[in-house]
């Protein structure tokens, strides 16, 4: 199987990364940071893994990146969305530009990438898009304004795909984490090992993957038993 990975240089995606190597298909890993993304591949020890770098802020390099994805992989099995930004900000002070800025990165990539091969998980009539969301459109939070507003247009956006795609035998999941113990809670004090383990959440996808044809999970919630997290 082939995989699209974005944010994959490191946390979840890298995890997801060093699955998606038992399935022995070609991997492409997407994230910003090129140096991040060479440390990525040598610890993967993978030789099918290409890496692109790709602010996604920016939209025309979001559009670079998929003319050059398109080059590289003809056909995809498996496109994980999982590149994501935050952001702290209350509903009274956010302004647009920090609603767009988001919007970029947490729904737009996915929403661009995903467009691109539309077409060809059609004709194939196979394969599965993974989107990974966030707790906070089952408890929006008004102090991550923005970023609660872009995960509910990726939410949008994947039960549209799943309306789209239900004739063509595609499986379409948004997975919904809470809070997961990765890089992104270094320095701040939490108890992290209570938190759902990247683990959790790998091992949530390959059971989507795995499952037979006619199944299809279109949301997954995996947070902490502690809910207050």
């Amino acid at each position: 199987m082939n995989f699209i990975i974005t944010g994959g240089s490191r946390g979840l995606g890298f995890e997801i990364a060093e699955m998606a190597k038992s399935f022995n298909g070609k991997i492409a890993l997407i994230a910003k940071d090129q140096d991040r993304l060479n440390k990525a591949k040598a610890e993967l020890a993978y030789e099918n893994v290409t890496t692109y770098s790709c602010d996604f802020s920016i939209p025309r390099e979001i559009e670079k990146l998929i003319t050059q994805l398109k080059k590289d992989f003809k056909s995809v099995d498996v496109l994980i969305n999982n590149v994501g930004s935050f952001e702290v900000g209350e509903l009274s002070t956010t302004k647009i530009k920090q609603v767009e800025k988001l919007l970029n990165v947490n729904f737009k990539a996915t929403f661009n990438i995903t467009q691109a091969y539309l077409n060809d998980f059609k004709n194939q009539q196979s394969g599965s898009i993974i989107n990974i969301g966030s707790i906070v459109t089952e408890q929006p939070r008004k102090d991550i304004a923005a970023y609660t507003i872009s995960k509910f247009a990726l939410q949008g956006y994947t039960k549209l795909l799943c309306d789209e795609l239900k004739d063509y035998g595609v499986k379409v999941t948004e997975v919904i984490p809470g809070s997961i113990n990765t890089s992104s809670w270094d320095g701040i004090d939490a108890p992290k090992q209570d938190f759902v383990q990247p683990a959790d959440i790998v091992n949530t996808i390959k059971m989507v993957i795995n499952s037979s044809k006619g199944a299809n999970f279109e949301q997954i919630i995996v947070r902490p038993t502690n809910r207050n997290f």
